[in-house]
């Protein structure tokens, strides 16, 4: 047998070399596949690695990447924006890689892309690559061998898609375009217990009033949305309406709404894939149909040292509604006819909401009164303004009556 001359060895083993430092230096994942779904651009497989299946895609979505801290360690940081994420599994018989092999071959392919590395251990790397637009696209990808995940977010901010209301929707409240009503259902007088933050706790409210029960499920075909997509248009249409947010997690939110004195409780809550939403329109209640006489107001300051009255602010604000004027007349009459008199205007709220930010708004109604009152000619050093909060309930702040007794001014003797 004819042996090949010295050259033609050595010529082929320049090119097995030059072929094998490519190899290296390019990194051994293949380039995403385009069009087949299956794989999360920029990054495709390994050899011998098959995805599973099509990869999961949401147009937004969070993913907690690894990253590496100031001071040597590491902690999870959230992105959120156009996500993907993908397994691959060693081929039936193959020879899996080591997980180091694994991060070797991100760690090149990172490198390749431009990317900057921001974590590494033995089987986990992660990267950002910084587009000409300045859009980052964070990179996760680790393995143990025997497979790999790769997780893809190209940052950016959701867009709002809730609809305006229609159909079967609450009048104030619209859905997912790709949503619809799966179950509806109203009542004109019910209750329905709402679980609110309280400091560090939680707490139950319960609101009477017209209910609405909805229950949204995706269209047929649709894809569901992810949960931070759905509660971030949700919390955007509370925000927009002018809602007070009463408690929020990652799935729920509850709010408080004033719709032209009526005041509205809304919840929406994401229910595994589908969406629940709950109102209560809540039923008005006054504790005091007709504003009391100044003479009887002296007559319950003289036995008690202590007169409640029901005056009307804007929701959530310290400003005196038309309807309070009335009320605050019969105060002036009672200090102008008694000059001695002196007052301690105190304001007082429910226990619905944070107690500081209640004791706040219940000190600015208390000096709103006190400035009205002053306005009007009664002497500064007559009068006193002192806010309260939920601090001194005469009522069960557990339903709505109790609620409306708790919403008061005190004029208090001094």
């Amino acid at each position: 047998m004819r042996l090949p001359s010295v050259s033609a060895v050595l010529k082929h083993l320049c090119a097995a070399a030059a072929t094998l430092a490519l190899l290296v230096g390019a990194g051994m994942l293949s380039p995403a596949r385009a069009g087949d779904n299956t794989d999360c651009p920029p990054i495709g497989t390994l050899p011998d690695y098959l995805p599973v299946g099509p990869a999961e895609h949401h147009e937004f979505q969070s993913y907690d990447f690894e990253h590496k801290t100031d001071d040597g360690g590491s902690d999870r940081v959230t992105v959120a924006g156009k996500y993907c994420g993908q397994q691959y599994n060693l081929k039936e018989g193959a020879e899996q890689m080591s997980a180091v092999e694994m991060v070797d071959n991100f760690l090149d392919t990172f490198d390749q892309l431009g990317a900057k590395v921001v974590y590494q251990d033995d089987s986990d790397a992660t990267a950002v690559l910084t587009g000409d637009d300045g859009r980052e696209t964070w990179i996760e990808a680790y393995g143990d061998g025997g497979y790999f995940r790769v997780f893809t977010v190209v940052k950016q901010p959701v867009t709002l898609t809730l609809t305006k209301p229609s159909g079967k929707d609450y009048r104030l409240l619209g859905h997912m375009p790709n949503y619809q009503v799966s179950n509806a259902d109203h009542s004109k007088f019910d209750r329905y217990t709402f679980s609110i933050r309280d400091g560090d706790d939680m707490k139950a409210v319960k609101v009477d009033g017209a209910t609405y029960n909805l229950e949204y499920a995706p269209k047929d075909g649709a894809q569901e949305a992810a949960p931070i997509e759905l509660l971030a248009n949700y919390k955007n249409a509370f925000e927009k309406m002018g809602a007070q947010t009463l408690f929020s997690d990652d799935t729920s939110i509850v709010a408080r709404y004033d719709d032209k004195g009526q005041a509205i409780w809304m919840m929406y809550n994401d229910n595994g894939g589908d969406i629940d939403i709950h109102v209560v329109e809540e039923k008005a209640f006054h504790p005091s149909m007709k504003p009391p006489k100044a003479d009887a107001m002296k007559s319950a300051l003289d036995k008690k040292g202590v007169v409640s009255l029901y005056i009307n602010f804007d929701f959530d604000k310290a400003t005196l509604r038309p309807d309070a004027a009335p009320i605050v007349a019969q105060v002036e009459a009672l200090l102008k006819g008694d000059p001695e008199l002196k007052l301690d205007i105190e304001g007082n709220t429910d226990n619905v909401g944070g107690h500081d930010y209640n004791v706040t708004l219940s000190q600015k109604r208390a000096e709103t009164v006190v400035a009205t009152l002053e306005k009007d000619g009664i002497a500064e050093d007559r009068l006193k303004a002192t806010g309260n909060g939920p601090d001194k309930p005469i009522a069960d702040n557990g339903d709505s009556r109790g609620r409306a007794k708790n919403r008061r001014v005190d004029l208090v003797k001094m």
